[in-house]
């Protein structure tokens, strides 16, 4: 188990069993505080009340999308916090908009326990694979 006991992770996803299956699997391999947040607004209101140093975000949500989310994130205090889109469109175009929009990784569902296991340690620092 990988310690990162020191760092906050936003878990935004409107679907219950994703969220579960994020959180699960890094609470497995990884030990880290993780918040949830069921949309972009619910994520929005976390960012500007505590500190994260990593946003895992769905794209297709309801309220506020993760595009929003990533573009006022990208324009607000916490700008410089990496953020990784997790969603189900994979095409190649949807991952460089996605990266235009100032996302820092991407992940495509089904997620692979793996990459998202060695993508958060990117972006938290530390450990390689």
């Amino acid at each position: 188990m990988f310690n990162y006991s020191d760092k906050s992770i936003l878990v935004t996803d409107d679907s219950v069993i994703m969220r579960m299956f994020l959180v699960l699997n890094l609470k497995r391999m990884l030990k880290v505080n993780i918040t949830e947040a069921v949309n972009g607004l619910d994520a929005l209101a976390k960012i500007k009340s505590s500190k994260f140093d990593l946003l895992l975000t769905d794209m297709n949500m309801p309220e506020m999308n993760g595009a929003e989310l990533v573009r006022w994130v990208r324009t607000g205090l916490n700008s410089d916090m990496p953020i990784v889109v997790i969603t189900t469109m994979g095409e190649i175009k949807d991952r460089e908009r996605g990266m235009e929009l100032g996302a820092n990784g991407y992940l495509t569902k089904p997620v692979n326990q793996t990459e998202l296991i060695k993508t958060v340690c990117k972006y938290l620092g530390g450990y390689k694979f």
